[in-house]
């Protein structure tokens, strides 16, 4: 792997590309990939024979579920979407540009309607990474073999929307949230153990999501489910937060794309959102599957005490979008 590296350095400082080239000027240790591909420390123990592990400087009792790895918990809050002029804080900062720039609060003051969020801690309860967002226990997504459990009430987040309930609790009705996130995947040039995401949410409240009428339309009914609408909204609103967020998240696309990008919407499934959809784009002549998104459930928003509001949230990988925009080949290079 090192020879690779030495290859992928030279190749990048002769075309003088410095921003490509920084990813490479720290050197780690890597783990080889022998007899195919493999998860990265995935047989070695957790340290020790102590009954307790440490992370970031709180102990925690082990049990059947704990899984978690000395060589992770060494990268645990690396903070990399932090560190300037890493890529992955270079995307970070020119995603937060658009939302700064083109999103503030009404009155003299025209403050940033979203508030960054970037140094949340990635350990987390199940019921956060889980329960809060419905979904079921039966999960395959809950698995050990898909996450790094601490123990059986704890483990590293697997994805930024774990903080979703807690950050609406604390007030916040629009925000990005970026962190570091983790999964027992197969390494290979596009996949690694620890990657990180930005989670983007707004909450609208009847007034602002129809300014401009008189009387606007109820928000909140009773029906079944459509492919449409949740049975707790109206058509209506769950129309017009749809808009609200594709013309939000096409503007986001040109902003970091250029303004002539071709947009795609597919429909998906999310347990967290519904109505929901991909957004890819047509990017040097092929289709790139580019974030997540959809109108949240509005029992997530119940059970965080904003029953009376209605949301949009929205999830992106940092590193797939650096990847694109930067010419960056492997996944690997942002730890080297």
């Amino acid at each position: 792997f090192s020879s690779f590296v030495s290859h992928q350095v030279l190749r990048l400082l002769c075309r003088e590309n410095l921003c490509r080239a920084m990813v490479f000027f720290r050197v780690l240790s890597w783990v080889p990939r022998c007899n195919g591909r493999h998860l990265l420390y995935r047989n070695m123990s957790t340290g020790g024979s102590s009954d307790h592990i440490e992370v970031l400087g709180k102990k925690y009792a082990k049990d059947e579920m704990t899984n978690i790895t000395p060589q992770i918990l060494s990268r645990v809050n690396s903070a990399l979407h932090t560190t300037s002029p890493h890529p992955l804080c270079l995307v970070k900062h020119r995603i937060e540009q658009y939302f700064d720039h083109n999103f503030r609060k009404p009155g003299a003051s025209r403050t940033p309607l979203f508030t960054c969020l970037d140094k949340v801690e990635p350990v987390v309860t199940v019921e956060q990474n889980f329960d809060s967002l419905l979904i079921p226990a039966d999960h395959v997504s809950r698995s050990r073999s898909d996450n790094y459990y601490i123990n059986a009430t704890h483990l590293l987040r697997a994805h930024t929307s774990a903080h979703q309930q807690n950050t609406i609790q604390s007030g916040l009705d629009a925000f990005l949230l970026s962190g570091d996130v983790y999964r027992r995947d197969e390494i290979d040039s596009s996949h690694y153990p620890i990657f990180h995401q930005m989670e983007g949410v707004r909450l609208f409240s009847s007034s602002q999501l129809f300014p401009k009428a008189v009387n606007p339309p109820e928000m909140f009914g009773k029906s079944c489910e459509t492919p449409e609408h949740q049975a707790l909204h109206t058509s209506a609103a769950s129309a017009a937060v749809g808009k609200h967020l594709k013309e939000t998240l096409e503007g986001l696309v040109a902003h970091l794309f250029g303004p002539d990008i071709k947009t795609e919407w597919v429909s998906e499934f999310f347990p967290f959102t519904h109505p929901s959809w991909e957004l890819n784009v047509f990017y040097k002549d092929q289709w790139l599957e580019v974030l997540g998104c959809g109108v949240m459930r509005q029992d997530i928003l119940n059970n965080a005490g904003a029953s009376d509001k209605i949301g949009w949230a929205f999830g992106l990988g940092l590193e797939r979008l650096a990847m694109v925009l930067y010419g960056i080949p492997d996944i690997r290079l942002f730890w080297s």
